[in-house]
């Protein structure tokens, strides 16, 4: 079964006033969400920051400055992507991710946010998946610096050897770059708009750790 077919299980029916009690009470959860949402956010802007070196990675056209990244603005995000050193093809996951990303990167401009990425791979492989997957984002390669070791953008442990997903988020004062915030794992969701839609349907993700009924669709997460 894929996901195109429709599932026979299916939330039992009921009327209009039991729907709308049922509705309520799951919008009184959500808000309470939503406030601790704002509670948690308010915490990360009272983070300390962390002077970050001015890393000289390789882009497209020669060597650039990680404060070359901020293209003339003080705040910057950095999608770090999986692409290893001696891989072939980027990791699917962060390929998805980056396809996420608003189809108007201007409205990050229009914010004053600059936008790059940054893996380990050859910039020639990162030129290649990038033209071919049509993104006008720019990217450049860490393989030279110690980057992704400094990070911990790659870690090395008996259960994974390479590079791992995430966002670097980051402030310049005065010509020198601080990290501000760093969030990996799940954490990355929180500006993946389609997992979010997902989750608002009535099977969710479809994926197997989800708490769904019985009889709900469940695929393996990256099967």
């Amino acid at each position: 079964m894929s996901k195109e077919q429709q599932p026979d299980a299916t939330p039992p029916v009921v009327d209009r006033a039991a729907f709308d009690t049922a509705l309520a009470a799951q919008v009184r959860d959500e808000k309470e969400l939503t406030r601790h949402g704002d509670r948690v956010s308010g915490a990360r802007r009272r983070l300390p920051m962390v002077r970050v070196d001015d890393y000289e990675f390789t882009g497209p056209d020669g060597p650039v400055r990680l404060t070359e990244l901020f293209a003339g603005k003080y705040l910057l995000l950095v999608q770090n992507v999986m692409y290893g050193r001696d891989w072939d093809a980027g990791c699917p996951s962060c390929t998805w991710a980056v396809d996420n990303l608003p189809a108007d990167m201007g409205r990050l401009d229009d914010e004053g946010i600059a936008f790059a990425m940054v893996s380990e791979g050859p910039i020639e492989r990162l030129e290649a998946w990038r033209q071919q997957h049509g993104w006008p984002h720019t990217w450049v390669s860490s393989g030279a610096t110690s980057y992704h070791d400094d990070w911990g953008w790659t870690v090395h442990s008996d259960d994974w050897d390479g590079p791992v997903p995430g966002y670097s988020y980051y402030l310049l004062r005065d010509g020198v770059p601080y990290l501000t915030y760093a969030t990996g794992a799940r954490g990355t969701e929180a500006i993946l708009p389609v997992p979010h839609i997902m989750d608002r349907t009535v099977y969710g993700r479809q994926q197997d750790w989800e708490d769904s009924p019985e009889g709900w669709p469940q695929y393996p997460t990256y099967g």
